[in-house]
Order: C-alpha cells, then sequence, then structure tokens
C-alpha cells in the first residue's frame, strides 16, 4: 500500500476528522463523483456518447444515465436501457 502525504486546508481537516479511518472509502467515493462529473462534462458538448462516458467513468451505462438525470440532464433512451428500466 502506497502511502500519501497532501496538505490540505484546516477547514477541510476539521470537516474530515470524523471520517479519519475511512479516509480511502472518502477518496474512492470522490474520485468515482469526480470521474462521473468529467465525463458527463465531455457527453455535454457531444464529444462522446453516453456509453463512452460511462466507460470513461467507469461505471455502468445506466450509472451514467442516473447520474446525469440527477444532474438535470435527460439522456436518450435506447431499447436496452428500457428493457433493464421494466426488471
Amino acid at each position: 500500500m502506497d502511502t500519501v502525504t497532501i496538505q490540505i486546508p484546516d477547514e477541510l481537516s476539521k470537516e474530515l476528522e470524523p471520517y479519519r479511518d475511512q479516509l480511502d472509502e472518502v477518496l474512492r467515493i470522490g474520485l468515482r463523483e469526480l470521474k462521473m462529473a468529467q465525463a458527463l462534462g465531455v457527453y455535454k458538448k457531444g464529444g462522446i456518447s453516453l456509453w463512452k462516458a460511462a466507460r470513461l467513468a467507469g461505471v455502468s451505462r445506466r450509472e451514467m444515465a442516473q447520474y446525469a438525470a440527477a444532474q438535470g440532464l435527460q439522456p436518450p433512451h435506447d431499447e436496452e436501457m428500457i428493457k433493464e428500466d421494466v426488471r
């Protein structure tokens, strides 16, 4: 396991205090969110499909569609996604 040392503002350090034993999970969740946000940004510009955005973010197309909807974007649904929705 690698050890990483970072400097963070005092305010953020105080917010992280209750999560000191879970910092790996905090980073994992934050990284996942950042990847999805960046991939969705490229998708919004029309540079890639929703499927490609999901692959870039390392999530399923369904998760990316749900994330997009939560961000106020309604991506087009294809037949496969509709079938998944009714399961």
